[in-house]
């Protein structure tokens, strides 16, 4: 292995992490509106309201939940997306 990393690699590597937060965040959304208690809540709303301008908006309609809320299938979407975006990454980053 070489003594340094070339740009490219640091590059795909903060590109990376960002996506993985992305994709955490994202599960982390999921979680809290899945249970209406939990996104009525203030730091559900702020959760919410982080999360929403990196959810995708892939158009597909919410399904609401026994539990007051409802399964966001976009931001499932956007995890799904991220996640084979770094995994894509990780791939070019280890071939260069």
């Amino acid at each position: 292995m070489e003594a340094t990393r070339s740009p490219l690699r640091t590059i795909l590597t903060i590109v990376m992490d960002v996506l993985i937060v992305i994709a955490v965040a994202e599960t982390v959304r999921m979680v809290v509106v899945f249970f209406g208690a939990f996104s009525s809540q203030p730091w559900g709303e702020l959760i919410k309201a982080f999360t929403d301008p990196v959810t995708l908006p892939f158009g597909i309609e919410i399904i609401k939940t026994p539990y007051g809320g409802f399964f966001d299938v976009n931001a499932a979407l956007t995890v799904a997306a991220a996640l084979i975006a770094e995994w894509v990454l990780s791939v070019v980053r280890s071939r260069s």
